[in-house]
């Protein structure tokens, strides 16, 4: 998105929690990092993973608390949504929901890898790592 370019990725996620936050009320950890020397690729797959990863929150978790961290580190971007909402089985896709797979497959375009654990009366975490070339 052009905000992503004009603003950065810390404030385009910054952003999407507030919304994400106000609109269905939930209570989001956000502590905003200073923003990563990515590139554009980059900065634009972590925003949609994120960006999928609170949908998928709001859409399916019925959680009530929601942490989402960025850390760059030498050689990655590192970033995790994680939730206390219910738990899922991630083994098959399910017909129609493509989130999950659509996640995976944006982060391997670019080298990376993204992670979903799922325990029972401990909800969700979506963590993923970019490679910065």
């Amino acid at each position: 998105p052009e905000f992503l370019e004009n603003e950065g990725l810390v404030a385009a996620i910054g952003k999407r929690v507030e919304a994400t936050a106000v609109r269905h009320g939930l209570n989001i950890l956000w502590q905003p990092p200073a923003e990563p020397e990515a590139p554009l690729p980059v900065k634009e797959a972590a925003f949609r993973i994120v960006q999928e990863a609170l949908h998928n929150v709001v859409k399916h978790a019925r959680a009530r608390n929601v942490t989402v961290r960025l850390e760059a580190v030498p050689g990655a971007l590192l970033f995790e949504v994680s939730d206390d909402g219910a738990c899922f089985e991630d083994e098959e896709p399910v017909a129609g929901h493509l989130g999950l797979q659509s996640m995976r497959e944006r982060a391997s375009n670019l080298g990376g890898q993204v992670e979903v654990v799922s325990v029972p009366g401990q909800g969700t975490t979506v963590r993923g790592r970019l490679p910065i070339l």
